[in-house]
């Protein structure tokens, strides 16, 4: 796919897939969605290269070609946006453009939230502005056969 490079980094102890494509000042990190990895957006990052930004998609911890953590059982939504910052850090972007689809917009409403001098700019696909938590994902809202609520497994 038109030039968009592979490799691997070292984030909190695991390799994480990067891909990668632009050599522009600004940045625009691409967060899959559930059950995807970064070929989602490969499209997406083509075309914000080709409009000057560096774009950036990674697979998430235990995705695609990214390690799956020693213990999966106990890793929760926190490891997504530590890593995601961690990758910031790592890569020296002080300021980036998110774009999340489903699970990768709660990663990036997280982000969003926790580290808004890190944020020049969120777009979320599928799903609104979401925070992890009791009171975060509220079915009751979502249309009926909405596809996340048809994910989840709910009691009879």
């Amino acid at each position: 796919m038109e030039a968009i490079k592979h490799s691997h980094v070292q984030v909190r102890g695991l390799n994480l897939h990067l891909a990668e494509i632009g050599t522009g000042s600004e940045v625009v990190l691409f967060l899959h969605g559930f059950p995807e990895i970064w070929y989602t957006w490969r499209h997406q990052m083509v075309a914000v290269a080709k409009a000057g930004y560096r774009a950036i998609g990674f697979d998430f911890r235990g995705y695609g070609l990214s390690d799956q953590p020693a213990e999966p059982d106990k890793a929760n939504f926190l490891d997504f946006l530590h890593d995601t910052i961690a990758l910031l850090d790592l890569l020296a972007i002080p300021k980036v453009y998110l774009v999340g689809k489903d699970f990768g917009a709660i990663v990036g409403s997280m982000v969003a939230a926790a580290h808004q001098d890190r944020v020049a700019g969120f777009i979320t696909l599928g799903i609104p502005f979401l925070l992890p938590g009791p009171d975060g994902i509220r079915n009751h809202l979502m249309p009926n056969g909405f596809y996340i609520n048809r994910w989840q497994v709910m009691p009879i």
